[in-house]
């Protein structure tokens, strides 16, 4: 009897106690993709630009341009660059203060555009016969030509430092004038003399 009644309390103990409250459905996560932050996109280079002076070039330290940069390599001579910077920045010092009323960077960058030639001739062999047939010249080759022409005018000045001859040179472009500006009217002359061959530029 003991027995049965402990059973009894027993079963009426566990009728007494509530039902446990179901588990409330835990709240959707976001995924990972929608908490996650965006990379920032990444700021284009100057493509154009950088086709045009070189993809290895780097800005210059003062006006952070690659066409700078590339004149000054051009300048460089046995590696030595920091002689090249001091050279054209010196330039620009004497440019500035022969032409206070102009900025000396606009000067340089008239001057390069001003011996840019437009045309060149270059020698073509057909059936036999080599012909002087003339190009139209793309902007990297552009670029080149007028550096290359506006240092060796600058180096074939004579009695002054090459600070002051490269200023001179740049002022000379800027006019018009000058060995630089010589050279591009002689290639100009010669693709006009041979613009009969111009069908053969294929």
């Amino acid at each position: 009897m003991e027995k049965e009644n402990v059973r009894k309390q027993e079963v009426n103990q566990g009728e007494a106690k509530p039902a446990a409250p179901a588990a409330a459905p835990a709240e959707a996560r976001p995924a990972a993709a929608a908490t996650a932050t965006a990379p920032a996109a990444a700021v284009p280079a100057p493509g154009g630009e950088r086709r045009i002076t070189g993809a290895g070039v780097k800005p210059d330290v003062r006006f952070g341009q690659l066409f700078i940069a590339k004149f000054i390599n051009c300048l460089m001579e046995r590696g030595k660059k920091s002689k090249a910077e001091k050279i054209f920045y010196g330039s620009l010092d004497v440019l500035a203060k022969k032409y206070p009323s102009e900025q000396p960077l606009k000067i340089f960058e008239t001057a390069l555009n001003n011996v840019k030639p437009l045309v060149e001739v270059k020698s073509k062999r057909v059936g036999g016969a080599t012909y002087q047939v003339p190009f139209e010249v793309n902007r990297k080759r552009q670029q080149s030509l007028a550096i290359r022409w506006v240092l060796e005018g600058a180096r074939k000045r004579k009695g002054k430092s090459m600070a002051d001859r490269l200023a001179l040179e740049l002022v000379d472009a800027y006019n018009k004038t000058g060995t630089a500006w010589t050279m591009r009217e002689n290639t100009h002359k010669m693709a006009e003399a041979n613009k009969a061959f111009a069908h053969f530029a294929w």
